[in-house]
């Protein structure tokens, strides 16, 4: 398929709210290098996988749950654009998960004192 068709069919899903992205030769050797080759035209939102198929066969389809195309996209801006909030979460994580040790270890001598 050219990449104008891929364009085209891009065009059609995202003006009846569903978000995609072309997959060229590029993309593919940053993503999969070993299992993706070619072009390809991917949807974002899985459960819209349905919807984008009856569109493709049938460019007069009805979406039923479209997505705001704009906000979709300032949103995941918004989530890959704020580098710290990932580095939050895992320092969140390590503390959770460090308190957790720390009070296992701790009940382990007041079990076995409770234990004699």
């Amino acid at each position: 398929m050219q990449l104008n068709d891929l364009i085209a069919l891009r065009d059609l899903l995202e003006a009846n709210g569903i978000p995609a992205v072309i997959q060229d030769d590029n993309m593919a050797r940053m993503i999969t290098p070993v299992t993706t080759m070619g072009q390809g035209l991917w949807i974002y939102i899985d459960s819209q996988e349905n919807e984008a198929k009856a569109l493709l066969e049938n460019p007069d389809h009805v979406v039923a749950n479209p997505v705001d195309i704009k906000a979709f996209y300032e949103a995941t801006r918004n989530i890959t654009d704020d580098q710290s909030f990932m580095n939050r979460a895992m320092i969140r994580l390590g503390l959770l998960i460090g308190m957790f040790l720390l009070a296992l270890f701790l009940m382990i001598p007041l079990l076995h004192w409770l234990a004699t």
